[in-house]
């Protein structure tokens, strides 16, 4: 009777390793699959055949946290590069050059030495001046248009992570249930880490493992994400981001990695800084030629007016030519050092301080624009960077998770072999048992 119920057991083995090599072979082009096996023991006691202790899934927690850590930075280079690329090309335009802007009025500044009663000359400076304002509107709503669109895109962002997130943590409560009943949780926790991946790019994340079948996940700044089934909410106002777990509210910066780190880190060093810059430098121009007016007089004999208004507290989007000035208010006629016009209509005594006033004026946005050039060159390869170790982190845990099929191939033979085996034992047995009966 003994080798009867060794066969059935052995039968009963390879025929769920068998179901285990179909799956694996069915699963084999499925997303985020970690291959499983069987597990075998001998069965207590003497000749009492084999039992199945278990089917798990083949999976490295360390190669898992590697393909995390490195979906998080390329995701962080990727969202950084998006916008500091745009922001290089928009200042760098030679459509948009701050440069050939200035020279524009400088040269209709030195045009008019010649004859500064010319009605024509004086529009030209206007003209010029006006081509200026029009090449910082659009700079300035190129730049809007990337903050609102940073903005959009966190918000969907924390929209798309709070789905992930709560995701995770319903999977944590059918996992740890399904544990403790012993169920099989395979195909569960193969879910749990697709999502895991996917958060990894949109935040860096740190794992903890308790054994009870949940995992207990935070951001790079402690702010905890997921924890049992519970998850945390995930909002953004402008460009701060919070995170709202149990009544408590965690802001993250720019160091929580991911592309929402990388967006963060963008806004607050490159964009909101780009945009100071390039409002100082315009202020820069705008004061000095207004100050250069100021000190002479116009056809009319009046002290100058100013050429540019704006308001301080938003240089870019205020900026314009005095609407008031016309081209005979240009005070291009010098002072005579006691308050007074230096000379007649024919006069261009102040035009050498207008020219002058513009001299260096832009010295600091061929800076930034160089800046920026450089900065995006290194990120540039950072993203390449951090997309081989990503692809060498993807294949060292397909290595040792993902399927294989021609290691599947030969298990399949070799359990096909092993179950005709323990039916030719079981065969054996039966008509052993027959002869026996038989013989009485």
């Amino acid at each position: 009777m003994s080798m009867l119920l060794n066969g059935v057991s052995g039968l009963n083995a390879a025929n769920n390793a068998l179901n285990v090599v179909g799956q694996n072979v069915a699963n084999a082009a499925v997303k985020g699959y970690s291959r499983q096996t069987v597990y075998l023991e001998t069965a207590a006691g003497g000749l009492n055949g084999v039992k199945v202790t278990k089917v798990d899934r083949i999976v490295n927690d360390f190669l898992n946290d590697d393909i995390w850590r490195t979906s998080s930075d390329l995701s962080y280079y990727e969202g950084f590069q998006s916008y500091l690329g745009y922001l290089e090309q928009i200042l760098g335009t030679e459509s948009l050059n701050l440069n050939d802007a200035v020279a524009g009025i400088s040269a209709a500044f030195n045009a008019a030495m010649s004859a500064p009663d010319s009605n024509a000359y004086r529009q030209q400076v206007l003209s010029s001046s006006q081509a200026l304002v029009q090449d910082l509107s659009q700079i300035n709503g190129a730049l809007s248009d990337q903050q609102d669109k940073l903005s959009k895109e966190l918000s969907n962002l924390a929209d798309n992570s709070s789905s992930l997130l709560q995701q995770v943590a319903e999977l944590n409560s059918k996992i740890s249930k399904a544990q403790a009943l012993g169920q099989p949780t395979a195909e569960l926790a193969d879910a749990r880490e697709v999502l895991v991946t996917e958060l990894s790019g949109y935040m860096g994340v740190d794992i903890v493992d308790p054994g009870d079948g949940n995992i207990n996940i935070s951001s790079k700044n402690g702010a905890p994400l997921v924890v049992g089934s519970k998850s945390s909410l995930v909002s953004v106002n402008g460009t701060a981001v919070n995170v709202s777990f149990n009544g408590q509210n965690f802001g993250l910066n720019e160091f929580v990695g991911g592309r929402i780190g990388g967006l963060l880190n963008v806004d607050v060093n490159v964009l909101q800084p780009s945009k100071l810059q390039l409002e100082q430098i315009v202020t820069n121009i705008a004061d000095s030629v207004n100050t250069a007016l100021s000190e002479g007089f116009d056809l009319n004999g009046q002290p100058g007016e100013p050429l540019f208004l704006y308001n301080p507290a938003d240089v870019l989007g205020t900026i314009s030519v005095n609407p008031d000035l016309q081209p005979d208010g240009l005070a291009f006629i010098g002072n005579d050092g006691l308050g007074n016009p230096a000379g007649g209509r024919g006069d261009n005594g102040n035009i050498a301080n207008l020219v002058a006033s513009l001299n260096g004026g832009t010295a600091g946005y061929d800076t930034l624009i160089g800046d920026l050039a450089i900065q995006s060159k290194q990120v540039q390869s950072s993203v390449k960077t951090a997309q081989v170790l990503n692809n060498n982190a993807v294949a060292a845990r397909d290595s040792v998770s993902g399927v294989n099929l021609d290691e599947e191939a030969a298990n399949l033979m070799y359990y096909q072999q092993l179950y005709d085996a323990n039916a030719r034992v079981i065969s054996t047995a039966d008509q052993l048992f027959k002869t026996l009966i038989n013989i009485f």
